[in-house]
């Protein structure tokens, strides 16, 4: 049996479950080479904690069978069974369970436990793991990034506390790791009670992962302090906060952004819209390009 061209198909029906903001998980039932049954996660879909996608794609298969015991049957899943469903497989009687990825996080094929070795059952099926792993794990993974991503908020920085956490990424990123002396990171302009400058912070779940600042300087705004954590790089936090300036900017009726790049950031900020200007200068003894652009 060519278990790559099943899992391939449990993959498909993992993908279905991204209409309804369900984990992407999938699986199929296999008997005689021929899928006699496929689900996916419906748990948010259905508002159902037992709507894994073993159980769905195994009760499918015992009708279709009209036959609860399915031991000359084979189940794929993209990923390692949660207790419910590895309990679910020894209660259906499936002869096989071939897996993709592994879930550290309650799989109980072997990654937390294994449900297969505790004595006193009446069946213990067969067990094949690692088949198509990445696309499985890279799937999931890809969703909880985007939800992640989702979950970040850029706000306008008010009041002290929070000013002090984006203070705080900014001695992360700027004072330790890039070893910039304390006392050029911060100024005159890091105060939230002046005017004529405006502090935004990336938050998610009251945590700073990102921070910028913006100075008035007439019609020009001038974008600095841009900060990410590097644990939170990947999640697109530092376009989140270049959008919101971008937008605060014109609806201030500012006609144009402008900052100071590091080198190596100077295709991020292209993405963003802005073009180089002049020679390289040292800002804090790293080198940088002034960059604008017109809204």
């Amino acid at each position: 049996m060519n278990h790559e061209t099943y899992m391939k198909e449990a993959l498909i029906e993992a993908k279905k479950a991204l209409e309804h903001n369900d984990v992407p998980i999938g699986a199929v039932v296999v008997r005689d080479e021929t899928i006699i049954a496929r689900s996916y996660n419906k748990r948010e879909y259905l508002n159902d904690p037992t709507a894994h996608a073993e159980v769905l794609a195994l009760r499918e298969a015992g009708k279709n069978l009209n036959n609860w015991n399915l031991s000359d049957c084979t189940l794929y899943v993209t990923i390692e069974p949660c207790p419910m469903c590895a309990g679910a497989t020894i209660l259906s009687r499936i002869g096989t369970v071939v897996y993709g990825a592994k879930e550290p996080k309650g799989g109980s094929l072997g990654s937390t436990f294994n449900m297969l070795e505790i004595s006193g059952f009446n069946h213990y099926p067969n067990q094949i793991s690692g088949i198509l792993e990445e696309e499985c794990r890279g799937l999931v993974m890809d969703f909880f990034k985007e939800k992640r991503k989702e979950q970040i908020k850029v706000k306008h920085i008010h009041d002290q506390d929070l000013f002090e956490k984006a203070l705080s990424v900014r001695k992360e990123v700027f004072v330790i790791e890039q070893q910039v002396d304390e006392t050029l990171e911060y100024d005159e302009y890091d105060d939230i009670a002046r005017d004529d400058v405006i502090h935004l912070a990336a938050i998610q779940n009251e945590s700073v992962l990102g921070t910028l600042r913006l100075i008035s300087k007439g019609k020009t705004l001038k974008v600095g302090r841009v900060a990410v954590l590097k644990s939170s790089r990947g999640l697109h936090i530092g376009a989140k906060l270049m959008d919101a300036a971008d937008r605060y900017a014109r609806n201030s009726g500012y006609d144009t952004l402008e900052l100071d790049a590091q080198l190596y950031a100077i295709p991020f900020y292209e993405k963003q819209g802005f073009t180089t200007h002049g020679g390289v200068f040292l800002d804090a003894n790293i080198e940088h390009k002034k960059m604008t652009k017109k809204l």
